[in-house]
């Protein structure tokens, strides 16, 4: 039937103009899947925490100094991540959120080294959920590293590179040094 209109009043096409309507259609979602797939392919860094850093507050102790530090004490530190990737097919790196809700475990916790008596000591008053056991001693340094550890472990494999900086202070940052 050649493109007409009914007595219904409905405009009619032909089979084959449909069909052609069909393949513009098809090869418009093709190149919009491979623009899509170069896309996601392009590796990006998602920077979180640059000019409003992700705030936990922590206690920890440094058991083999011989200074204040060996005492328990704590600190208000503010955590900055860089996360490198190719793109997920939401169109991010990773899920900004899930970032901030793995270093917010650590918020208002006891951070201290495998071994120290104190685990123990929070264990028995009912709070071992409220200690977080390191391999090393709690320094920024070793916070960044684990920090990063944990994130690689949980996040997309998509993700090829992360790095944590760790805020104690006003004086003392540590971290990977960017990517």
């Amino acid at each position: 039937m050649i493109e007409g209109v009914s007595e219904d009043g409905h405009t009619e096409s032909t089979e084959h103009e449909i069909d052609d309507r069909d393949d513009i259609k098809d090869e418009s979602k093709e190149r919009a899947t491979n623009s899509l797939k170069r896309i996601k392919e392009t590796e990006r860094t998602l920077h979180i925490g640059q000019d409003r850093p992700i705030r936990i507050s922590a206690g920890h102790r440094l058991r083999h100094h011989t200074g204040k530090c060996s005492r328990p004490h704590g600190h208000n530190y503010e955590v900055t991540v860089s996360i490198q990737g190719t793109l997920t097919d939401c169109g991010w790196v990773v899920d900004k959120g899930e970032v901030t809700s793995l270093i917010n475990e650590w918020d208002h916790r006891f951070l201290l080294e495998r071994g120290d008596p104190l685990v123990e000591a929070f264990e028995q008053t009912g709070d071992g959920d409220a200690v977080v056991v390191l391999e090393h001693p709690p320094t920024a340094e070793v916070m960044s590293v684990a920090l990063e550890r944990r994130l690689k472990e949980k996040l997309p494999e998509t993700v090829s590179a992360i790095a944590v900086e760790v805020r104690e202070t006003s004086e003392l940052c540590a971290g990977h040094g960017g990517i």
